[in-house]
């Protein structure tokens, strides 16, 4: 049997030649968005779908490599079904991004805002700011909607059919649930103030990072959003929402609690993340 290990390696044999001739063109001193001819627009779906994958496959492997949960073929199978779905939405989305730069960006609002003014440290810190509570807020409440009987059973239920995720996980789910919880969150904070596309994206793998550890129920994911998969209704967001809302996770509600199946071929005993999902 191929160990985790040698899986690990080819894969990285595999991503590591980077494309970076696409990468030039963009900088913060661009007048709106580096998407201004169909080929651009084409060009940009392809390279940013291969880029996406890379970096992807690449940051999830490593992770997942120091993740000490064993990687018996239980967990490899669920890896590889993560990888399947998470290849299909790294594209999707893309090509969701890329076509909004290229046929609705030009009649939003703020479309050449950054060819009359400069961008300023004034505007990366708003940016950010309303990008995180925009994000952070409407996301949890999205997600809220996404468990609703019809969102569920025909969007949502694809991600949470992986009960013990990966890091991996983090987007493997149904398209129009990237859209929704993706694209969409991220696009419309652009109509709301002048951000500029470069941040929206640089943010957006922010976000892809964030989600990663989450799904990784490593000592970095800090709302135990691992939980999340195990109980379905706690743990939807930001752990200060979760605990306003009512929905953090608590272990008096729960006595009979829900274990990974890894858990017994789990070597260390004593190691901080057995202990939490013993």
């Amino acid at each position: 049997m191929i160990k985790f290990r040698q899986i690990f390696l080819i894969i990285l044999a595999i991503v590591i030649p980077v494309v970076r001739g696409q990468m030039e063109d963009i900088s913060f001193g661009e007048k709106h968005i580096y998407v201004n001819t169909f080929q651009q627009y084409i060009e940009k779906i392809i390279f940013g779908s291969i880029g996406g994958i890379m970096q992807y496959l690449i940051c999830c492997s490593i992770v997942e490599y120091y993740n000490p949960m064993p990687k018996n073929k239980l967990r490899l199978q669920n890896i590889f079904r993560e990888i399947r779905y998470g290849i299909v939405q790294l594209i999707f989305g893309c090509f969701v991004s890329m076509s909004f730069y290229y046929y609705l960006y030009p009649y939003t609002p703020y479309y050449k805002y950054f060819e009359t003014h400069d961008y300023t440290v004034f505007h990366f810190l708003y940016g950010i700011t309303f990008h995180w509570l925009w994000t952070t807020c409407v996301g949890y409440w999205t997600h809220r909607m996404l468990h609703l009987k019809y969102f569920y059973r025909y969007i949502h239920s694809v991600h949470h059919s992986f009960k013990e995720p990966t890091a991996f996980c983090y987007c493997a789910a149904h398209p129009l649930e990237g859209f929704i919880e993706g694209n969409l969150l991220l696009h419309t904070a652009e109509l709301i103030l002048p951000i500029h596309p470069m941040q929206t994206m640089i943010y957006g793998g922010m976000m892809a990072f964030n989600d990663l550890f989450a799904h990784d129920g490593g000592k970095y994911d800090h709302s135990d959003h691992y939980r999340h998969h195990l109980y379905y209704v706690v743990n939807y967001g930001d752990a200060k929402i979760d605990r306003f809302f009512g929905t953090a996770y608590d272990p008096k509600n729960y006595p009979v609690k829900e274990k990974c199946t890894y858990l017994p071929d789990f070597k260390d005993k004593d190691h901080p993340l057995f202990q939490r999902y013993k």
